[in-house]
């Protein structure tokens, strides 16, 4: 029926069987067997045929052809659309700890982007407790954190091994803490009570000012060693708590059917990204250490 409408609107434009069978690029027999079909299906006489070429529209004609040349240019303008992939795109949330989200994820993320056209990302920061959260109720498709949590209802795999470090003043009054549920806050509450040290302690809600107290030689406090500039002093843990194991996440289930894809793809790259010989060598070359 559609092929009759339009038969129906070029002949309406043209008022001429013949004419209009050229433009269409059909035979004029087929052009007056289209009209009559559209006439019959709809019970209305469209033309008034006034000898063997000339025709003239009817009321019915005039009103129904503006209401169908609108319904063949929405439908023309919708399959170009539907043709069109970046219509249809999807969304993901990526979820990220404070240390991943500033050290890990930027690096891959211009290949992540190239790779995955057809997807919009989001990147959310929190600590790593909100991280899993996020992911068990949906509100983030996959989270990266640095914290043991149990979360056996959500995918979790080990993607590095990230080395810890005592930054700053080793003689500091101060021991810089980070918030309530914080990844790297869990593992200096550890230090300090396997040492029993009290130390003054300063909270901070922040890594990127938790390092620049630092930087500004104000306390101490264990870091990542992916967070240490050439500015900062440092020296590590000796046996205790060298590494820590950094995870992705991810729900069991997801509207996204480009997920799984991109899950994977971001543990091999960040695998890759950060082999542990890379990460030495660079700790190496750009770290002062201190007594």
């Amino acid at each position: 029926m559609f092929e009759w409408i339009q038969t129906f609107l070029v002949v309406y434009e043209t008022q001429n069987f013949s004419i209009a069978a050229e433009r269409l690029f059909i035979s004029q027999p087929t052009v007056s067997s289209q009209i009559k079909k559209l006439e019959d299906r709809l019970e209305i006489q469209l033309f008034l045929r006034n000898g063997k070429q000339k025709i003239t529209a009817t009321k019915e004609a005039d009103f129904l052809y503006p209401k169908f040349l609108a319904v063949m240019n929405e439908l023309f303008t919708s399959v170009a659309q539907a043709a069109k992939k970046d219509n249809f795109k999807e969304n993901c949330v990526i979820a990220c700890s404070h240390t991943t989200a500033i050290y890990l994820l930027p690096k891959v993320m211009k290949s992540l982007v190239e790779t995955f056209p057809l997807i919009d990302f989001s990147i959310n920061m929190m600590n790593s407790n909100e991280v899993a959260l996020a992911v068990q109720a949906g509100h983030a498709d996959i989270g990266l954190l640095e914290k043991p949590l149990a979360t056996n209802d959500i995918r979790k795999e080990i993607i590095l091994e990230d080395q810890l470090v005592l930054a700053g003043d080793a003689e500091a009054a101060h021991w810089l803490i980070r918030e309530e549920d914080s990844g790297i806050r869990f593992f200096n509450e550890l230090y300090l009570n396997e040492f029993d040290l009290h130390p003054q302690i300063i909270y901070v809600n922040n890594n990127e000012l938790l390092l620049q107290l630092i930087r500004e030689g104000v306390g101490k406090s264990i870091v990542s060693s992916l967070s240490i500039t050439e500015d900062m002093k440092w020296q590590p843990l000796g046996n205790f708590l060298q590494k820590r194991d950094i995870f992705i996440v991810a729900g069991h289930s997801s509207t996204n059917s480009l997920l799984p894809d991109v899950y994977d793809w971001l543990k091999q790259e960040l695998k890759t990204f950060f082999h542990e010989k890379e990460i030495k060598q660079r700790k190496g070359e750009n770290n002062e250490i201190f007594d």
